[in-house]
């Protein structure tokens, strides 16, 4: 009997059942899990250490395996391989079955760069933080009350900033970039009260 694949688009059941379906897939390296799964987003980090064998090919076929004994061909072209390299290691690596290598690799709305830094997270954030502010100051103009401003602010500013802090909050000079940016709202009074990035820290 014929049986049709998938789910309807936008169904309640849909989530449910495509979490059933990944429920198998796993990809481990000696044992450890290497795959981390969130909805239809998927990861795998693999350590690679100078005395060790590369098991990054490996690693990555265990899922393309699954992959195709499930008949889900995974397309290469729409995958990202982000390579963090220490300090002082410049040596270039090859391609893992196609899939293109990249600078830096937004995950679960934090973006991630080879070298270890968040500058283009947070230079992200500051963009969408700047159009809030310029809501904010369209309302201010039509006769909103600070009380208002304030509220608006920590709904759409603070909240902004602060998603992935507890990820990119261990680089001082993010946070110090973060710092001069409530600093110069508060003197334009787009909150009445300064704010402190690393408090905000701390609160997580």
């Amino acid at each position: 009997m014929d049986v049709n694949k998938g789910t309807t688009q936008g169904s309640v059941s849909g989530p449910y059942l495509f979490n059933i379906f990944l429920n198998d897939l796993e990809v481990d390296i000696d044992g450890e899990n290497a795959l981390f799964k969130y909805a239809d987003d998927s990861n795998i980090i693999v350590p690679v250490w100078s005395e060790s064998p590369d098991t990054s090919t490996d690693t990555v076929g265990q899922f393309l395996s699954w992959s195709d004994d499930n008949f889900m061909t995974c397309n290469p072209g729409k995958c990202k391989e982000l390579i963090i390299r220490k300090k002082g290691y410049n040596d270039q690596l090859d391609n893992i079955y196609n899939i293109p290598q990249c600078k830096e690799l937004p995950i679960l709305g934090t973006t991630f760069q080879d070298n270890l830094k968040f500058t283009s997270h947070v230079r992200g954030k500051l963009v969408k933080a700047n159009k809030c502010l310029y809501v904010i100051r369209t309302l201010r103009a039509e006769g909103y009350s600070q009380c208002e401003i304030d509220y608006l602010f920590k709904t759409l500013v603070i909240s902004t900033i602060t998603f992935g802090l507890s990820v990119y909050g261990s680089s001082p000079a993010e946070l110090n970039t973060l710092q001069r940016f409530f600093d110069r709202c508060f003197k334009r009074k787009y909150i009445s009260e300064p704010v402190n990035i690393r408090y905000l820290l701390k609160l997580l």
